[in-house]
């Protein structure tokens, strides 16, 4: 179970922008505190679902009305919409939940933010490849996009190559490949990870990993930010990354824009969103000065950057959305203050990535709070007690703190710091998470 919060306490003093309108929130995952905040802020009444115990939903604790409903149970929720009059349906970043939230919104009657083929266009990597390729946005070559390869196909393959499936996020069921032994079994990952069963394989691009968030106001397209991603290896081998650190802007952001962001902006523009945000995900190449554009969201991406976006620029993607649904419009198009510079900021996430175990404590998180003002929120991802994975995969990720300092060496002291105070052990008080080195993230 995830749970989210920290920073951000419910507002006192509700304005009148939402009131009398009812919003309905389908789980609790990253942004969902931060939604149920805004929305109540403004005086709408806020009801949340999931499947778990108030508890274990800290979205729940903080609505006016809770229930204990899956989210995947459709009938249950439609008749929920009906009965209680929900004006509209949201969720945080969770890709089956925002899927469930369009659907019931389309079922009912009632506004959102995309339709099922601009989602479609997008998150399914197959279609996205297809996009990239029709604006000229720079992407790998691609082998295979389909179910269940032939020889014939499989032996035009040039490796390495990364395999994996078409309708999948948070790094689950891919595989890099170096020779052809390892193909079928990678194949077979990426299948039983697809609920399509399509996988894409796409040649392996060597490089410096970002990602870029556009926000959508009134039809306009403008880019919000853009990152460095500090990886790190749970195991061994060729396997996938976690992101141990996100920092923004990134160290390549001029190059970025010089030679790709046109064509992106023309690529979301197609999609004709009336508002909302993409994010799309890549590698740049020091060596060759080039980009390789491999993957993209109709959604915000796990780190969240409208918490830093908002503080340094003014606009929040995600508060325009819930404006949308909720009054059909965004009031305030403040799209010309989008600065991807931060505004000479450095914002960042850093993360404390497990090999797995079980979570028996967590200390520090107050003396952080007190002890660095660049501090200015963070995520518990897992209650105490909670079996964390042994894979590859963002499961990984047990904590995040969001760090907004006046520069890039700031930040690194500042991620120093927290590493010498804060500490996460396993049952037998045992340090459960990777060590790092926090000089790397000057680079």
């Amino acid at each position: 179970m995830e749970v989210i919060g920290g920073g951000g306490e419910i507002a006192k003093c509700f304005m009148n922008k939402f009131v009398g309108k009812k919003l309905l929130l389908l789980g609790t995952n990253v942004g969902s505190v931060d939604i149920v905040n805004y929305a109540r802020s403004e005086g709408a009444e806020v009801f949340v679902t999931d499947f778990f115990p108030e508890g274990q939903s800290p979205a729940k604790q903080i609505a006016d009305k809770k229930f204990q409903i899956s989210t995947g149970d459709t009938d249950t929720l439609e008749n929920l919409i009906r009965d209680y009059k929900i004006n509209a349906v949201f969720a945080g970043v969770s890709e089956f939940n925002l899927l469930q939230a369009q659907a019931l919104a389309e079922k009912t009657g009632l506004r959102f933010y995309f339709n099922r083929s601009q989602w479609d266009a997008i998150e399914n990597k197959g279609n996205f490849r297809n996009m990239c390729q029709r604006f000229n946005v720079p992407s790998p070559m691609t082998f295979f996009i389909g179910g269940n390869p032939s020889e014939e196909e499989l032996e035009k393959i040039t490796y390495p190559v990364i395999v994996k499936p078409v309708d999948c996020g948070a790094s689950i069921g891919i595989s890099i490949c170096n020779f052809p032994s390892e193909i079928q079994q990678a194949i077979r990952t990426a299948e039983e990870a697809s609920d399509s069963k399509q996988i894409i394989i796409e040649q392996y691009c060597p490089g410096r990993e970002f990602t870029a968030h556009y926000t959508v106001t009134n039809g306009k397209v403008s880019l919000s930010s853009i990152d460095n991603r500090y990886p790190i290896k749970v195991h061994e081998g060729d396997v996938t990354s976690i992101p141990l650190a996100r920092i923004y802007p990134c160290t390549f952001i001029d190059e970025f824009i010089k030679q790709v962001n046109a064509d992106v902006l023309k690529l979301i523009q197609s999609l004709k969103l009336d508002v909302g945000v993409v994010f799309i995900q890549g590698l740049y190449n020091p060596e060759e000065n080039s980009f390789c554009i491999f993957e993209s969201g109709l959604r915000c991406a796990g780190e969240a950057p409208y918490r830093f976006i908002e503080r340094v620029n003014g606009t929040n993607f995600m508060k325009n959305i819930v404006d949308y649904l909720l009054l059909g419009y965004v009031q305030d198009n403040m799209i010309g203050q989008d600065n991807p510079y931060m505004n000479g900021k450095t914002c960042g996430v850093l993360s404390f990535v497990s090999k797995g175990g079980i979570l028996g404590s967590i200390s520090g998180t107050e003396d952080v709070l007190k002890s660095l003002p660049e501090v200015i929120d963070y995520e518990q991802r897992y209650n105490i007690g909670s079996v964390i994975p042994d894979g590859d995969t963002l499961h990984q990720i047990i904590f995040r703190f969001m760090v907004l300092s006046e520069s890039r060496q700031s930040f690194v002291e500042c991620a120093k710091q927290i590493k010498s105070m804060f500490n996460i052990y396993d049952e037998k008080k045992r340090n459960l998470c990777l060590p790092f080195d926090e000089s790397k993230f000057l680079k």
